[in-house]
């Protein structure tokens, strides 16, 4: 079995997402030393996923010039809901899974153990751990893309809850009656502050005017955070308008969590953060502090996340090591 930088084997870590699957293989000091990307075949089922899965490690691998037997175990960041002891997707919006048992099954294929937490708080405790939030032990990390995720952290441990579950903040409601969620709800803050809700917004505004952006969408049939950042950057109106929208709701949500958790730190990354960058934080800081009343000082810090499409990677690949670590 290879070593790792500064002691210890590389062991691998994956982010399972809906439309692409990250591997990599990291060594103690946390170096990525091989990468790989893929496209989910979120359609084709467990079988399909698993071997993309394992198509993505083993380039990696290939990158890294090392082989399986070199790694000492996985980990998965996954989405939910999920069995995360068993390391078993329940089922899954986004893929077309029930009761996969992608621990086991991956565990199996690999010959080392695996371990399989929520993808987004394996992002958080990446930014926790390595990123944004390191040297803190109280923080709220909340994951803007195709919905809202979050991950709390107080006393330098994840809040799971008595049923593991907890730190759901995308589904906090901050619009009594407001539009539909995809959990069933209505108001939540996905519902009106994901990269989902704008585009179902540009949408609907281009039947109503002209909305460049909106037309885009519709041809392409999804929104790209790029393509939201430059409308942004190019004064588009309705994009500007969505942009501010979305900020204050998640801004509004974000300051209620704290009154309620008074973490040291906010750390808010995803895709649509990641392209939107400064300007859009300042938006949601300023929704935020409108809500707080419990930092009459101003001492908590918002910040944006710092390793980009790595955190979950990270994240999964410090789960790994903590599962080698306690045996």
């Amino acid at each position: 079995m290879a070593e790792g930088h500064g002691g210890g084997p590389p062991v691998i870590g994956v982010d399972l997402g809906g439309t692409k699957i990250m591997a990599g293989v990291v060594a103690a000091d946390h170096k990525i030393l091989g990468r790989g990307k893929r496209n989910t075949p979120a359609k084709e089922g467990a079988e399909a996923i698993l071997k993309t899965m394992l198509d993505c490690i083993d380039e990696a691998l290939a990158e890294a010039r090392l082989s399986r037997s070199d790694v000492a175990a996985a980990g998965v960041g996954s989405p939910g809901p999920l069995d995360a002891d068993a390391g078993v997707i329940l089922y899954s919006a986004n893929m077309n899974v029930k009761n996969f048992a992608l621990g086991p099954d991956l565990s199996k294929a690999l010959g080392v153990p695996v371990k399989v937490n929520n993808d987004v708080r394996v992002g958080g405790y990446g930014e926790f751990m390595l990123g944004a939030a390191r040297g803190y032990s109280d923080v709220i990390a909340a994951f803007v893309g195709t919905g809202i995720g979050g991950c709390l952290i107080q006393g330098g441990r994840i809040v799971g809850g008595s049923t593991n579950n907890a730190g759901e903040i995308g589904h906090v409601v901050v619009k009594a009656g407001g539009p539909r969620c995809g959990c069933g709800s209505k108001g939540c803050m996905e519902a009106l502050a994901s990269k989902t809700a704008i585009s179902n917004r540009l949408v609907k505004a281009s039947k109503k005017r002209d909305c460049p952006l909106g037309e885009k969408i519709q041809r392409k049939g999804r929104l790209k955070s790029g393509d939201l950042a430059e409308a942004v950057r190019n004064k588009d109106e309705v994009a500007v308008r969505e942009v501010e929208r979305a900020a204050f709701y998640l801004g509004t949500g974000l300051g209620g969590l704290v009154n309620v958790f008074g973490p040291q730190i906010v750390v808010i990354g995803g895709g649509v953060t990641q392209a939107l960058g400064q300007p859009y934080l300042d938006m949601v800081t300023e929704a935020a502090r409108r809500q707080i009343i419990t930092d009459p000082n101003r001492t908590i810090k918002f910040v944006l996340a710092t390793l980009g499409d790595d955190a979950g990677v990270l994240g999964a690949s410090l789960f790994a090591r903590e599962m080698l670590a306690h045996g």
